[in-house]
């Protein structure tokens, strides 16, 4: 009874104790072309995550942008 108690004991303690490591984001690279010049692109890389959350930033300040020339207007 004693031995079986303390397998389980033993086992519940592996099972805890090996946890998965995190996934890691693959990182996805593009060429930035820097204004003014030709030769000057630089190489950025980033998660899929933050591709999405720049373009998120970037679409909701276009749309800001707009709403102010529209109000601006008389619109």
């Amino acid at each position: 009874m004693l031995t079986a108690m303390l397998l389980l004991t033993i086992a519940g303690q592996q099972s805890e104790a090996v946890a998965p490591p995190p996934p890691v984001e693959k990182k996805i690279c593009k060429a930035e072309n820097t204004t003014g010049t030709r030769l000057g692109s630089k190489r950025v890389c980033r998660t899929q995550a933050e591709w999405d959350q720049i373009a998120a930033n970037a679409r909701n300040e276009f749309e800001n942008g707009v709403g102010r020339l529209n109000t601006a207007s008389g619109r």
